[in-house]
């Protein structure tokens, strides 16, 4: 018998019933898009440590690695120690790098500068009426940070006092934070607006002396939070970043996103997503963000949650992007969207594993999709 071509694995039909074109066994060989058979390149160590999650630029200049309970850059670099032991997370915006797993988050610059990527809520105001000549009324103040790299933080609670005629605002008790400043926020008698007021960089006490007219631009970041602790999945999409928490007492999962562009800026009130079981993918499409749990896979857009799959996808970092689809491991082996389909279900079907490394590897003018697997799990209707 000729064999022309080899179709490639199939363990899912009897192999008396298979054609000799077929594999039922296919150990370290590559199988090229017009079915030669070749042996597989061999692979030497690159590092030695121990090493549990890795990240490497969209532009391939840059990766980082943790090893143990440190982030360090590729060539060595001591970025963050400390680490608690746990999966760390990506996402890359405009060449910033977020990480995140769950207790530990921050932000890579592109010379390797690590910045806190959450803030600490800026403590309430004192307010005290002490002589002087603003009109009478309820004045209303909230703090925020301007952190050292330019980002606004979100507002403290607001303290209110009234003052009666003959009386102005002395505001005291304002928080510091090293390397950036504190803005102080007011509202003129009887408003709703806040207006900035004052800058301090070491000042804790302040009289406000001036006019309605000297009052500076509006508090636009109010009611808004820092990155929620006890996320850990992250995912950039559609100028959002949005972050996945799990509540094991619901058996649910919230996913937050930010304020759009402002990546540091959470609303606790209302900008999250729910839907049971535990996140362990946020993968982003044009169409829309692929949310992949223990047991499904959806599709999120802001207007709606649509199922895609009715069973779910391993833990880990093993989406990429082919073109214009995602291909992602799951439970049942490779998927793609959009539109979903399962793209190993009909030949191949393996134990999943009970973790998971996906890429796209360009090679020898293939393309290939690698997945690397932590052993376990069951294969999903095998007939070997």
């Amino acid at each position: 018998m000729t064999i022309q071509a080899f179709r490639g694995l199939n363990n899912v039909s009897d192999p008396l019933r298979l054609d000799m074109s077929w594999l039922v066994q296919a150990d370290n060989v590559n199988i090229s898009d017009s079915g030669a058979l070749s042996k597989r390149s061999g692979y030497s160590v690159s590092k030695t440590g121990d090493y549990s999650s890795a990240y490497s630029t969209l532009d391939y200049q840059r990766c980082y690695l943790v090893d143990g309970s440190t982030l360090k850059s590729f060539d060595g670099a001591v970025l963050m120690t400390g680490l608690a032991i746990a999966p760390m997370y990506w996402t890359e915006v405009n060449s910033q790098v977020f990480f995140n797993n769950g207790t530990d988050s921050g932000v890579i610059l592109a010379d390797n500068t690590v910045l806190p990527w959450s803030w600490p809520v800026p403590t309430t105001p004192v307010l005290a009426a002490v002589t002087g000549a603003q009109a009478p009324g309820l004045y209303q103040v909230r703090f925020t940070y301007t952190l050292p790299d330019g980002r606004e933080t979100g507002a403290s609670a607001a303290a209110d006092i009234y003052l009666s005629e003959g009386q102005t605002l002395q505001i005291s008790s304002i928080p510091l934070i090293s390397g950036g400043f504190t803005n102080v926020y007011l509202t003129p008698a009887d408003s709703t607006i806040f207006q900035r007021v004052f800058t301090s960089v070491g000042t804790t006490a302040y009289t406000w002396n001036g006019s309605n007219d000297d009052l500076g631009t509006d508090l636009v970041t109010n009611f808004l939070d820092p990155l929620p602790p006890g996320t850990d999945v992250i995912q950039h999409w559609m100028g959002r970043i949005y972050a996945a928490q799990y509540f094991s007492s619901d058996d649910q999962s919230a996913v937050w996103f930010t304020k759009a562009l402002g990546y540091h800026l959470f609303n606790y009130n209302s900008g999250f997503f729910l839907l049971p079981g535990r996140v362990l993918m946020l993968a982003p499409h044009a169409e829309g963000l692929v949310v992949g749990t223990d047991r499904k896979i959806y599709l999120y857009t802001p207007e709606k949650l649509t199922e895609l799959a009715d069973y779910g996808v391993v833990p880990g970092r093993h989406w990429a992007e082919d073109d214009k689809r995602l291909v992602f491991w799951t439970v049942r082996g490779l998927c793609a969207a959009l539109p979903f389909t399962n793209l190993t279900e009909r030949q191949v079907s393996v134990a999943p594993g009970v973790q998971a490394g996906g890429t796209i590897v360009r090679d020898g003018g293939q393309i290939r999709y690698v997945v690397a697997l932590q052993q376990g799990g069951s294969a999903f209707n095998s007939y070997i």
